[in-house]
């Protein structure tokens, strides 16, 4: 009886996905961002009157201000908790897109792209830390691989869909619709997200240690984890791994099989979004095992 008790004080299948799960479209939106440069490269090089180094760059300032806010992520979601985080980073994400949507001079579209990147920079960790707080440790590695999977998607949006509504509206008004469906992201996620099921009047899956003593003060977790050889092992791994696929689906892909082999645009999202098809594919299947 005591089971079914505490088994009955857990929060439904259904709510802890929900959390999770608004938190994780802003991570699919984050992925959209990362790789959406690739089909509308002869546009952007039009407008702004630049060649393939300054497009690159431009590209590029997202992964800049992306990677710079890792470790702040971390300390931010300890520190104001998840549904806070990441509402805010999707109000800003939304401002940074809709400010390279309507840039009528290149500092502005960087400005934005620039924005846009450290704001999306905080999704996948406050994904991560929600998934702590809503599912048992048991299920972690198959929540991570289901956020790739939802990641990757967001990066098969960013192929053949916007492709082809660059075709029928343009890349600005792709841009502005993009930055607010983030907006109401935002909106959703402040309303609806709670950062633990207690607040909610359900048991909560974060260690016992965590919920009577606290987490650790940011700077010792810091230390803690850059401490750790598997941190530095996970780090090289995940980066080498990963670089291949963002430089070629993410911006070079697309204008190289257009160019080189005279593929149609929307062909050569489709043939790039093959290698995040297979990445989303892989995500939860390895966390499953």
């Amino acid at each position: 009886m005591k089971n079914n008790k505490s088994t009955s004080r857990n929060a439904p299948v259904w709510m802890s996905w929900l959390m999770w799960g608004l938190v994780a479209g802003f991570y699919l939106f984050g992925f959209f961002q990362r790789v959406a440069p690739a089909v509308m490269v002869d546009e952007l090089m039009r407008e702004f009157q630049i060649g393939g180094a300054i497009l690159g760059n431009l590209s590029a300032t997202y992964f800049y201000s992306y990677t710079l806010m890792q470790i702040p992520s971390g300390l931010l979601a300890d520190g104001i908790g998840p549904r806070r985080l990441s509402a805010m980073a999707a109000f800003l994400a939304g401002v940074g897109t809709l400010m390279f949507g309507l840039a009528d001079h290149l500092w502005l579209a960087y400005a934005g792209r620039l924005l846009v990147g450290a704001s999306v920079g905080v999704a996948f960790v406050t994904c991560m830390k929600l998934a702590g707080h809503w599912f048992p440790a048991n299920r972690f590695a198959t929540v991570t691989g289901v956020a790739l999977l939802l990641g990757n998607f967001g990066g098969v949006l960013a192929g053949v869909p916007l492709s082809e509504a660059i075709n029928a509206f343009g890349w600005r008004a792709s841009m502005v619709a993009s930055a607010a469906f983030t907006l109401a992201m935002a909106v959703v996620v402040w309303v609806v997200v709670r950062d633990d099921p207690r607040e909610r009047g359900f048991e909560s899956f974060v260690h016992a240690s965590v919920v009577e003593n606290g987490s650790l003060p940011p700077l010792r977790a810091l230390r803690r984890v850059t401490a750790q050889r598997e941190t530095w092992l996970l780090l090289a791994a995940g980066g080498l791994s990963a670089a291949p696929v963002l430089v070629f689906a993410g911006l070079w892909g697309v204008p190289y099989l257009t160019q080189v082999y005279g593929i149609a645009r929307t062909h050569a999202a489709a043939l790039t979004s093959t290698m995040l098809i297979a990445w989303a594919v892989g995500g939860p299947t390895l966390g499953a095992i």
